[in-house]
């Protein structure tokens, strides 16, 4: 009976990148800069949905499916645990699965959209996913790289106190995404060795992504149309064929 119901939940919600992008785009917006408990638990509910998404939502193998439920599931534990209690336990283990949950998700969607053979748009979406992923997953990390080694990056204010997911998470969001498309207002500096490595690994990252994969999915677009206009044109040279 479990194997069945798991079965209909895979076929069910394992279709489409849609709604783990909706998803992705309401972390985003909804990043908890305030530090009351609405904008948390309204977070919390978006990355709860982010995570199973991920799972559900992305036509991973059944054994890559497991993979992450197993990744994914502490994570949520300690992310929802870090309400009643500040136990450093909870604090890096959450970070350390998110993030680990977050890479292979993302590396196991680029493999689906690099073997794709055509580009629809939901390839289109599944490329959108992993460039939201990526922003994330360095924002857990600069987070955790801040919480271990106080005073990494330079900020304007103190923005550890209070829940755990609060304005430091927020910033480091908007550090992440400025980082990634390579704005660079600098309001946010990375001070520390450590920090200063993530921040330009995520910049070279961002840029070969664009680079890289975006040429992938034209010169397959690219070749699939020229087939297209090549069996066309000999169709109307040659009817009778």
């Amino acid at each position: 009976m479990l194997k069945q119901f798991y079965d209909r939940l895979y076929s069910a919600c394992s279709k489409y990148f849609s709604l783990l992008l909706i998803f992705l785009i309401l972390l985003f917006v909804f990043r908890p800069y305030d530090s009351g408990g609405v904008y948390y638990a309204i977070w919390q509910l978006c990355l709860t949905g982010v995570f199973i998404s991920s799972i559900f939502n992305v036509k991973h193998s059944k054994a890559g499916t497991w993979a992450f439920i197993c990744m994914g599931v502490p994570a949520l534990i300690s992310n929802w645990l870090l309400i009643l209690y500040r136990d450093p336990i909870f604090i890096y283990s959450f970070f350390i699965l998110t993030f680990a949950f977050i890479l292979f998700s993302s590396a196991s969607i680029i493999s689906k959209v690099v073997l794709n053979a055509k580009v629809t748009l939901e390839t289109l979406r599944g490329v959108v996913c992993v460039y939201f992923m990526i922003a994330f997953g360095f924002a857990f990390i600069f987070v955790l790289i801040e919480y271990m080694s106080p005073g990494s990056f330079l900020l304007e204010a103190n923005t550890i106190d209070g829940y755990i997911h609060t304005h430091l998470l927020s910033e480091m969001m908007y550090f992440s995404f400025v980082t990634l498309l390579s704005i660079g207002y600098g309001t946010i500096n990375a001070i520390g060795d450590t920090a200063q490595t993530f921040t330009i690994l995520e910049g070279i990252i961002g840029q070969f992504y664009v680079a890289i994969l975006v040429a992938r999915l034209i010169g397959i677009y690219s070749y699939y149309a020229d087939k297209r206009a090549s069996q066309k044109k000999k169709k109307e040279l040659f009817p009778d064929k």
